[in-house]
């Protein structure tokens, strides 16, 4: 039996608007990470769920989807009934973002004569042209590499740029003016269904930013959180529901958005569970799978080039503890291996005299809060003696579940110094062992004393002890030890400690 080819394509009303049944997943730029060793942290990137109709006759059928992301990843398209009543099978699927450019198409006709269309005030006129030269130019790129600019014969004379808009007589033969998915789709029998279309994208991403108002005495007396959406994506997605997910998520492919692909494959469906809903005043919360998704109350409108915020959290009268740390050493240790480096006399010496300006708080129900807190930036305030609300800092969080403390760092105090110096260091190698003196100084400068908190980190081995110290101190975890003391008001104050390391690698000879 011979096979029918019909050939069937979606009209819509514009190429860059999506018409609204659309539900967007949103994923922060952070959690995204690759193989291929790209970041995609300046774009983030989202699932989009759309319902498109899908009208297929018996036998093979080529369609062309309507309005797409131009930075969708081919590889995760699916084309399904949600009702799964009806049986077709596709054998082919193409997509291109490579749609032509006007650099482009100068270039195809470069040494020809075409029009421009010249604006005067009101009036516009067409004037031929000679394209001498296009310029050069990069094809699917987010940016136009142009490093020399066109050159255009008028009247026997030249012109660097082009004197108003091109007209082009003709489109080349195979290019496209937007980007194109295509499915070759083989059906049993005639289909009039409403198709949902899923596929990944990159270009929109979330951010949670976060404003607290500090009164006088430490406190938070107003919280309030922000979802920030910016949309990059060349499209605009039309009164959509959105949802939004906080959690490392692992993303295993690279930024396919560049390049035209050619793909074989056969759908698959996939399922949702969520559980442990929460709402709150303006968006809900729940938990899916190991992480966190919030639901915008209602359907946004998200722009093309445009940033959207919406209300997360809100709260009030929140206790919080104002600290200065001094952590004195630049040397950051996140683990200790076989590094023999570390046995040098000089390593983790360098330091630095800026004491820390932290705010902590409990996020917990009876502090007024007690939500997942998903990472994002801090925007401290405090009043002034008018009572004007002054910018005093901005400090970086990163996912935190409830019931865990916020510690936000915003900045350094002016007028609190700390001086760290070595004043010993022996090692013997025969008994496996190492020595180090420290001593600290503090000074405030201010007409009022200061508790100042301490940090060290025994840097050089796994297992360690203080042997001497002139005040008292509190191991934190295996990484960090802590001092407390309170300098008086334009005073000093020293504390000195010896720290004793054992079984010590040895030194390869």
């Amino acid at each position: 039996m011979r096979r029918r080819l019909i050939t069937i394509f979606f009209i819509v009303t514009s190429s860059a608007v999506y018409a609204g049944s659309t539900a967007l997943t949103v994923y922060a730029p952070s959690q995204a990470s690759h193989s291929s060793g790209s970041d995609d942290s300046t774009s983030g990137f989202a699932l989009v769920r759309d319902t498109i109709p899908l009208v297929l006759q018996q036998g093979e059928n080529d369609i062309v989807a309507p309005v797409i992301s131009p930075s969708l990843d081919p590889a995760s398209v699916m084309l399904r009934d949600p009702t799964g009543k009806n049986d077709f099978r596709i054998l082919l699927q193409q997509f291109r973002s490579d749609a032509l450019t006007e650099q482009a198409m100068l270039a195809r006709f470069e040494g020809q004569t075409i029009s421009f269309l010249i604006r005067e005030g009101d009036k516009t006129r067409e004037v031929p042209g000679k394209v001498v030269r296009a310029g050069y130019w990069q094809r699917s790129s987010d940016s136009l590499d142009e490093t020399s600019a066109p050159i255009i014969e008028l009247d026997g004379r030249y012109i660097f740029a082009t004197p108003g808009t091109p007209i082009f007589p003709k489109l080349p033969d195979g290019e496209i003016l937007k980007p194109e998915l295509r499915w070759k789709i083989a059906a049993t029998k005639p289909v009039n269904i409403a198709a949902e279309l899923i596929y990944s994208t990159s270009g929109l991403a979330w951010h949670a930013d976060y404003n607290a108002i500090m009164a006088p005495d430490g406190k938070i007396s107003q919280f309030t959180g922000w979802v920030t959406l910016t949309n990059n994506t060349g499209v605009r997605f039309e009164n959509s529901d959105v949802k939004l997910v906080a959690g490392n998520i692992r993303r295993l492919r690279g930024d396919l958005r560049r390049t035209s692909s050619t793909t074989e494959r056969v759908t698959v469906t996939g399922s949702y569970i969520a559980t442990a809903e929460e709402s709150g005043p303006a968006i809900q919360r729940r938990t899916f799978d190991e992480y966190h998704e919030y639901t915008l109350p209602k359907p946004v409108t998200l722009a093309d080039r445009e940033v959207t915020q919406v209300e997360l959290v809100r709260a009030a009268d929140i206790n919080a503890a104002r600290s200065f740390i001094y952590d004195g050493t630049t040397l950051k240790v996140d683990s200790l291996g076989l590094d023999y480096a570390q046995l040098d006399a000089g390593f983790g010496t360098e330091s630095t005299s800026k004491v820390a300006i932290t705010s902590e708080f409990r996020n917990d129900a009876a502090n007024h809060l007690g939500v997942p807190l998903p990472e994002g930036q801090v925007h401290f305030y405090r009043p002034d003696s008018q009572g004007h609300w002054q910018f005093t800092g901005d400090s970086t969080i990163g996912n935190t579940p409830q019931d865990e403390v916020v510690r936000a760092g915003t900045g350094y105090a002016f007028d609190l110094v700390g001086e760290r110096v070595q004043k010993d260091f022996q090692i013997d190698e025969e008994s496996r062992t190492a020595t180090e003196t420290y001593e600290i100084k503090l000074r405030n400068h201010r007409k009022d004393a200061a508790e100042i908190r301490v940090w060290e980190h025994p840097c050089r081995w796994r297992q360690w002890e203080i042997t001497a110290q002139s005040s008292p101190f509190k191991k934190l975890n295996q990484q960090t030890f802590e001092f407390v003391l309170s300098v008086p008001p334009n005073g000093e104050k020293t504390i000195t400690y010896t720290i004793r390391y054992s079984q010590l690698p040895p030194r390869p000879r």
